[in-house]
């Protein structure tokens, strides 16, 4: 197989995924916000309204397929990324076997400030007479923002958004499930900044403990005057650069205010309602990121024809990858009696060793979900080498050896306790 070969072979399994995962991410997130807004409109948010003007059918349909286009690109980088973490290029961490949890949640925070300042410039770049019909045009014509205008970028402005994820994993290595939880963070704050009614629990003071969060106001304010508010989870980089609109607390008092003295209470239904929604959509959620528990090959597994039974566990000098050692045979002793041992191995200074014990099985890294690449793959029985690919299927093994990348053997393994659970069922 050649690597145009195998590339077509990725672009068709993994690249459907990312797409989906991607655009689901943003229809979840706006549906969810536009539902619960709907549900509790008269119990709570009429009165949260920030503009009078009302977005048209031409709006939505603006906003979604921009966004489309913006899922698309994202997915394009999502896709670039899994290739360069596949060939050693970037370090994904797939569980917490190396770094642990505290990795996970100090690099998750690092990441989400340092996108922050990341936004904040090149947002305020972006605005430059001079880029900002490039960049920038597509996304403010949404002069009164809905839970779709989240990803409605020019694709200039998409590119720019979304290389931040790459040049920061460039830099830091990163939990799989810290850049899943990150992706998550940036589009639910990036659907309440467009909300159109203020998510934000305002009391109409500035707080000293949540101030420094940015609500919907203040991303809606930037809609309507874009020489001010270019943050998006923080406020902090407005006010010391002096770019955050001078009615923003003003404006925030005022929701606030309206908010205690217009709303209606919640009926018990429409609590109800509110609630089985976002439930609903919350499992389609995390459907989209985990549509099945991700498989585990660690542990013993029996060879096509219960020869032998191989033992897979984190490689001792690369822990992120898996590899596999003999641990039993079947025909343990050759017709002396005698251990049988790893005669056909090229290096004569191995050719003694028991086979019992014998690493068969290398190097194998996670590239998708249920697949291992990568690795290598020895056969005592003939002493070569052949590169090697698992996948996991139906709780067996698909275990792929090639020489060449072109004479390739499949075998299929299972867990000797369903080959014995089969072999019993018999009787």
């Amino acid at each position: 197989m050649t690597w145009l070969d195998q590339l077509a072979r990725e672009i068709g399994a993994i690249f459907p995924i990312i797409l989906s995962l991607e655009f689901g991410r943003y229809l979840v997130a706006a549906g969810l916000v536009s539902l619960i807004i709907h549900v509790f409109w008269n119990s709570r948010f009429k009165a949260r309204k920030l503009q009078n003007r009302i977005a048209g059918a031409s709006d939505y349909r603006r906003e979604v397929f921009a966004s489309f286009r913006t899922a698309l690109i994202f997915s394009v980088t999502g896709f670039g990324i899994y290739l360069a973490s596949k060939s050693g290029w970037l370090t994904i961490h797939h569980d917490f076997a190396i770094r642990g949890p505290v990795y996970f949640v100090v690099t998750l925070l690092a990441m989400i400030l340092a996108h922050d300042a990341y936004f904040y410039w090149t947002h305020r770049a972006m605005h430059h007479p001079r880029l900002f019909r490039l960049f920038h045009w597509t996304h403010h014509k949404s002069r009164t923002p809905t839970p779709w205008t989240a990803y409605a970028f020019d694709a200039p402005e998409a590119i720019v958004i979304i290389a931040f994820v790459p040049l920061w994993l460039a830099l830091v290595p990163m939990h799989e499930a810290a850049i899943f939880a990150f992706a998550t963070w940036q589009i639910l704050r990036n659907v309440m900044g467009h909300a159109g009614v203020e998510l934000s629990p305002v009391s109409g003071r500035p707080s000293r403990l949540f101030g420094w969060l940015s609500t919907t106001t203040h991303h809606d304010l930037h809609h309507q005057d874009g020489r001010a508010n270019f943050g998006l989870y923080f406020t902090w980089w407005d006010r010391l650069m002096g770019t955050e609109h001078p009615d923003y607390q003003a404006r925030v008092a005022d929701v606030a205010k309206r908010g205690r003295t217009g709303g209606r209470s919640v009926t018990g239904a429409a609590k109800a309602a509110g609630l089985l929604l976002a439930v609903a959509f919350a499992g389609v959620a995390l459907d989209g990121a985990k549509a099945e528990p991700r498989p585990d090959i660690a542990g013993r597994w029996a060879t096509q024809g219960f020869g032998s039974i191989v033992e897979f566990a984190p490689c001792a000098q690369a822990p992120e990858t898996m590899c596999g050692r003999i641990v039993w045979l079947w025909e343990a002793n050759d017709g002396s009696g005698r251990a049988r041992i790893d005669g056909n191995n090229p290096n004569r200074a191995l050719n003694s060793r028991p086979l019992i014990g014998v690493e068969i099985v290398r190097g194998l890294r996670e590239t998708a979900p249920g697949v291992w690449t990568d690795g290598a793959v020895y056969n005592p029985d003939d002493g070569r080498t052949y590169s090697g690919e698992i996948r996991f299927k139906n709780g067996s093994l698909e275990l792929r050896g090639c020489a060449l990348a072109i004479f390739c053997q499949t075998q299929t393994w299972q867990r000797p306790d369903d080959v014995i659970a089969a072999i019993e069922a018999l009787d």
